[in-house]
């Protein structure tokens, strides 16, 4: 009885996602093209805060500067675009491996600190490249244009140069990355890996008393992490044509995907999708009816939900989402089984 229970939730469960991701298929076509660009920005955000959340949200530290690895994976694809003419495609690769290999460089020294001091770390070391770049033409001899910032040239429909004419196709190749964002997280969740992650995160004491090696695997999350912000970081740079680092590198982003993962969930692999549906249609609704008559106001509103999350939801909205779903499909697909429980 309870093996037959456990089979139709998780059949349920299945439902639910199939449902959400058709939606998430179908929807752009019924929309113009300001609403396609939300539905864009959506994902994007889904993507970098289940990247965020690989390492965050698994291992329980918080990260303030992961806009540090978008841009990374931003401007070096871009700089090898523009310097050697080599396809976004490969660049993306090549972003992802450097943005992998600085990562753990800074988290071997990092993940001896916790708690807000690892938070702090995070914010002054984006803000560091942040006042660098913007200060400095040259970004060790080569050519990053400081605070200008690097503008690729419009040149029409060209997917080997990641530039498309429709909308459409940036947000189907968005749709993409974020399926496999999620498998990877899926898939190191529930690895031995995962466990580990899971174990370090509720007491690392005990952890380490039980022989797990910490510090490799939250490495080893900073490395997948790290690699999939570079991915983001190359998929921003072609989308808008542009790399600047007081945007890219800017605490105002790092806080936000780091808000959408936990305002949805930490540590839920869906969870940083929820928060993107959420969040980022009613700030970039905001933005346009009054972004020019109070600028920063979508920031205003990542911090009213937050405060509101933290005292009455602090495991995030997922499961209040997901409960809410599950009961709907338990109606339409099981509309006897509450009559049946209550006869007996």
């Amino acid at each position: 009885m309870e093996g037959s229970i456990q089979k139709r939730s998780f059949i349920e469960g299945k439902r639910f996602a199939v449902l959400g991701f058709l939606l998430l298929l179908i929807m752009p076509f019924m929309m113009g093209t300001y609403y396609q660009s939300i539905m864009i920005l959506i994902l994007f955000y889904a993507f970098c805060a289940t990247a965020w959340n690989v390492v965050c949200g698994l291992v329980g530290e918080l990260s303030l500067g992961h806009s540090l690895f978008l841009g990374l994976g931003a401007y070096i694809s871009t700089i090898l675009l523009r310097d050697l003419s080599l396809t976004p495609w490969i660049g993306m690769l090549i972003g992802a491996a450097v943005t992998c290999a600085v990562g753990v460089l800074i988290g071997y020294p990092c993940f001896r600190l916790s708690g807000p001091y690892f938070a702090l770390t995070t914010i002054a070391l984006t803000n560091l490249v942040k006042i660098w770049v913007e200060n400095n033409e040259y970004f060790f001899g080569i050519d990053v244009k400081g605070s200008m910032g690097l503008l690729l040239e419009q040149t029409g429909n060209q997917p080997i140069a990641f530039e498309f004419g429709s909308k459409l196709t940036y947000y189907y190749i968005m749709f993409v990355f974020l399926v496999i964002a999620l498998f990877i997280m899926h898939k190191v969740k529930s690895s031995k890996m995962g466990y580990y992650l899971t174990a370090i995160k509720t007491s690392p004491e005990a952890a380490e008393a039980m022989g797990i090696p910490i510090r490799r695997y939250k490495l080893m999350a900073m490395a997948v992490s790290c690699a999939l912000m570079a991915v983001g970081g190359t998929f921003y740079a072609q989308y808008y044509r542009y790399v600047g680092p007081t945007r890219i590198f800017g605490e105002d982003l790092a806080i936000q995907i780091a808000m959408i993962a936990l305002v949805g969930g930490s540590g839920k692999t869906f969870g940083p999708l929820i928060g993107a549906v959420i969040l980022v249609p009613v700030t970039e609704l905001l933005s346009k009816q009054f972004g020019g008559v109070l600028p920063g106001l979508h920031l205003f509103v990542y911090g009213i939900v937050m405060i509101f999350v933290v005292f009455f939801m602090p495991k995030g909205i997922y499961d209040i989402v997901t409960g809410f779903f599950k009961r709907l499909e338990s109606r339409i697909f099981h509309p006897s089984v509450k009559g049946a429980g209550g006869d007996s």
